[in-house]
């Protein structure tokens, strides 16, 4: 995972599978600089993402939660279609927005 901070935005650019393996190698990380950052928009790029499954769900939701409490937005960028399609059936797209790559 890299990360990039650009004014008041924190950009996660998640890779490979976002799974149980990956979300316990980065899963601290995001929390902490979420918390420490304070940004007012947070962005988890999936361009480099190839599978995503109920962790990865699981950590979107946590994050969406987590920038809740942090008075800040958070969007995904770069979904593909198999991405929409997982996201849009656990009902994620109803609390957070997708955002085009620029």
């Amino acid at each position: 995972m890299r990360v990039e901070k650009k004014k008041d935005v924190l950009t996660f650019y998640l890779n490979e599978d976002v799974d149980d393996y990956q979300i316990s190698l980065i899963k601290e990380e995001c929390i902490r600089l979420i918390d420490s950052v304070h940004p007012a928009k947070v962005i988890l790029d999936f361009t480099d993402v190839s599978f995503v499954d109920s962790t990865g769900i699981g950590f979107v939701l946590a994050r969406y939660k987590q920038c809740a409490s942090n008075q800040c937005e958070l969007v995904l960028r770069g979904l593909n279609q198999h991405h929409r399609v997982i996201f849009a059936m656990s009902g994620l797209f109803h609390l957070i927005k997708e955002e085009a790559c620029l």
